[in-house]
């Protein structure tokens, strides 16, 4: 399965059908994918929530008929998908920073949604994190920390993870934490990501038994799963990785990710999420450069 083009399929059907009410679980059918696997990919690859793709979309098509001609605007934000002339004009004011009425008259240019680039290719420079690729089978293991909410569909939506971190560091909880198989190495697990991009950061150590789980720290368990590993930065981490994981690395390496296929019941809890691991100094906020490892997870095609 060539992830990239599956998604590039999936946004053009959201364009086709954008006025019908469309649901992500809905949209991740049609693509045979798991509604939170569906969405995380389309996040990385687009830049856009699903959600904001097709709202983005719909405003788009609104704004244009805006120009068009002198149809009623109630008849605009019906046929565009809205679900009252009130709904499109906040979403509209929102998103040009002018009511529907005045975008008609002022006649603004209008920049086309998605932009001409969106799929233009990045290049991003293989690295030695993509030419030297280790791989591992880990089996199923404990970890204990510090876990927050986030949220991609808002600002901010990620900043507890630095919160999480700043705990973490703050308290000197590597030092804290009982029955470590690793002391002194911390991972930064993203999981239990749902369709409407949402989902759960953990900074946690792993251990051996959750008997022992101080007060105030949250458990975990995660099953067993093979693994590709990449020695990488944060700088990198920040420029493309992932793109690039899926766009180039996935594709080419005969492995899949074994959260990719439709699952009936849409459950959207990752059993195998990928894992940042920081050992040593790097653990304690790790700035750019610092050297880290991304577990991502793999099964063979």
């Amino acid at each position: 399965m060539d992830i990239r083009q599956c998604i590039c399929e999936a946004a053009a059907d959201i364009r086709r059908r954008y006025a019908e009410p469309l649901t992500v679980p809905d949209i991740a059918a049609r693509a045979y994918l798991s509604p939170s696997y569906f969405s995380s990919v389309f996040r990385v690859l687009t830049g856009y929530t699903v959600g904001d793709y097709l709202n983005r979309y719909r405003l788009y098509r609104a704004a244009a008929d805006l120009l068009d001609g002198g149809k009623p605007i109630v008849e605009i934000a019906y046929t565009h998908g809205f679900s009252s002339q009130q709904a499109f004009t906040r979403s509209f004011s929102q998103r040009y920073g002018i009511a529907p009425a005045q975008f008609r008259l002022s006649r603004p240019a209008l920049d086309p949604f998605p932009p001409n680039t969106l799929w233009k290719e990045q290049v991003m420079e293989l690295t030695d994190c993509f030419r030297d690729v280790k791989y591992m089978h880990k089996e199923g293991f404990y970890v204990a920390g510090v876990e927050v909410d986030i949220n991609y569909n808002v600002e901010g939506g990620t900043d507890p993870i630095g919160s999480a971190w700043k705990i973490w560091n703050g308290e000197n909880l590597t030092k804290v934490i009982p029955d470590q198989t690793q002391p002194g190495v911390a991972y930064g697990i993203t999981h239990s990501e749902t369709a409407v991009n949402t989902g759960k950061y953990i900074v946690c150590a792993e251990v051996r038994t959750l008997d022992n789980l101080p007060v105030g720290l949250v458990g975990r368990r995660f099953s067993a799963c093979d693994y590709a590993v990449f020695d990488t930065t944060l700088a990198i981490i920040w420029t493309g990785f992932w793109r690039a994981f899926y766009t180039k690395w996935l594709p080419e390496s005969g492995y899949a990710q074994p959260d990719a296929s439709l699952h009936a019941t849409y459950c959207t809890f990752n059993k195998y999420p990928a894992i940042e691991v920081y050992d040593g100094d790097n653990q304690n906020h790790p700035d750019e450069q610092s050297v880290m490892h991304i577990y991502a997870p793999i099964v063979k095609k």
